[in-house]
């Protein structure tokens, strides 16, 4: 089985040195910066193609219109020229594919899986997304988690992993959520449960905020209750959850955190990559 890599990050140059110390044939494109690429690096897209049988794309597959997410390579990939010269027989795997990507794939007829959805690669990539968050906590404030009154907002993968970390650090925990038996489970693992409802009554004497979900949520209303000194850490996928204009004006520290297991574990994450499209190839 012959597999092609094609653009990323980190994660997929260490995945292409995963697939080419297990004996696979591997092959990558927009790699040509990456210097630890073991696997043979192909210049010529339609070459590369139809060497392999398995294409494995980056996560996320891209951050612009048209545009394949590629850190490492001289060109920028396009996206409509990579699909025009896919053939029907390849297996394909993609993470994180957004909706001009997905209306792409539609429009060539392309037929792929997005590992990115799989329920225990997202587990798996919780941690390293968790400590990372984590490292940030203690590298961008002036005072030590321990003690530190730390806001959780979302009770989803990450909250969950989250809020057992910084609790095992001696924060004094809360955490926002919207059910019922989120709020519960919460506050059976000895933490304060908020709802959506009353943050406001909460907000306002948190020294770290962590945001986890994908909406809007730190708004000018509740920034205006934050502490300036506060640090605000986004962990929510574009456009994030923060009003960044407003945060910015009020002098309040806030950094957006996105692909954090790609720039702290990149051979961890390879990892997970690697084991969910083995495992998706013997389902496929």
């Amino acid at each position: 089985m012959n597999f092609l890599i094609i653009g990323g990050d980190d994660r997929l140059v260490e995945l292409a040195n995963i697939l080419f110390g297990k004996g696979y044939n591997v092959y990558v494109h927009g790699m040509e910066r990456a210097a630890n690429c073991l696997a043979e690096k192909i210049k010529s897209l339609e070459e590369a193609v139809v060497k392999c049988d398995v294409i494995i794309g980056p996560i996320p597959f891209s951050k612009e219109a048209n545009k394949l997410y590629s850190s490492y390579s001289e060109e920028s990939i396009e996206i409509d020229n990579l699909f025009s010269k896919i053939t029907p027989d390849k297996k394909l795997y993609f993470g994180a594919m957004n909706k001009n990507s997905r209306e792409l794939a539609e429009k060539y007829n392309i037929k792929y899986i997005d590992y990115h959805h799989d329920e225990s690669y997202q587990i798996l990539n919780t941690i390293p997304t968790v400590e990372g968050a984590v490292a940030l906590m203690v590298s961008e404030t002036e005072t030590t988690v321990f003690g530190s009154s730390v806001l959780i907002m979302g009770y989803g993968r990450i909250g969950k992993l989250l809020s057992e970390y910084a609790k095992a650090l001696g924060a004094k925990v809360y955490v926002e959520a919207r059910k019922d038996e989120d709020l519960t489970w919460i506050k059976s693992k000895g933490m304060n449960a908020v709802h959506l409802d009353d943050l406001q009554e909460y907000i306002g004497f948190m020294d770290i905020i962590v945001n986890t979900v994908p909406a809007v949520l730190l708004d000018e209303s509740k920034l205006e209750l934050v502490k300036k000194d506060a640090f605000i850490l986004d962990l929510a996928s574009l456009p994030g959850g923060v009003d960044y204009s407003f945060a910015k004006q009020k002098g309040i520290k806030t950094i957006h955190a996105l692909g954090i297991p790609g720039k702290i574990a990149a051979k961890s994450a390879a990892e997970y990559i690697f084991n969910t499209v083995l495992k998706l190839l013997k389902v496929d």
